[in-house]
């Protein structure tokens, strides 16, 4: 069984979330507590608002350091960290597992061709998600400024400290109406905290909860033989 590396703090909820659905879907499974082995490395959730240019490294000496604890991979617990991924992921002496390549893995087998993508402006107005899903022949639609400001908001204000509003998952349910009137066959939910929000049962579009899909694949992997 592999251990897994867990690169978390941004934010903590999020990393509580990819714990508990690798520990609990094990049991699911196997009705016992021998789960895989998981380190996390916390970073500081401030250190990287608005501060790209001084990620890749952080990010990098992280992922070591999960190394040599003896994590086989890694998975990093949050969307927007993965702008650093293609700077970075061949350079490392363990596999980073990315959400973005997983994510596509899940819209394919579902026959879709073009998903709205919600998250934080970071990850909506760069072009690193967008270019992940291109690549496998995923076309994005992203909400417009207003709206892409209303969920920011939403993610920083409410669902990092996990505040959960019935006012918010209206609004939000709103934003992808539009999309979906704008020819969205589905909703990437590109931010580990939005699925507190935001589920299969607030919206006819199918989901993509990008924390169970990753955390999904992070126990995969730790089971292979």
């Amino acid at each position: 069984m592999k251990r897994i590396g867990i690169l978390g703090g941004l934010g903590p909820e999020s990393t509580i979330a990819y714990y508990g659905y690798i520990t609990r879907k094990y049991y699911e499974k196997y009705n016992n507590y021998a789960y895989p082995e998981i380190i996390i490395y916390s970073l500081t959730f401030s250190e990287f608002i608005n501060k790209e240019y001084e990620m890749a490294d952080k990010v990098k000496q992280a992922i070591l350091s999960l190394h040599k604890a003896g994590a086989d991979f890694v998975v990093a617990a949050c969307n927007s960290v993965h702008i650093v991924y293609d700077q970075i992921a061949n350079k490392l002496p363990v596999p980073w597992i990315s959400i973005i390549d997983t994510t596509a893995e899940q819209i394919q087998k579902e026959h879709l061709k073009k998903v709205g993508l919600l998250g934080t402006i970071f990850t909506m107005s760069k072009d690193f998600y967008k270019n992940g899903l291109l690549k496998q022949g995923i076309e994005t639609i992203v909400p417009d400024k207003e709206d892409q400001k209303r969920i920011n908001g939403i993610i920083y204000a409410e669902l990092v400290l996990k505040k959960i509003k019935d006012t918010s998952r209206k609004r939000v349910q709103e934003i992808i109406k539009k999309l979906s009137q704008k020819g969205a066959q589905g909703v990437v939910l590109a931010c580990t905290e939005l699925p507190f929000l935001i589920s299969q049962k607030d919206t006819p579009l199918k989901i993509f909860d990008t924390t169970a899909i990753h955390a999904q694949k992070a126990l995969d992997i730790a089971l292979e033989e």
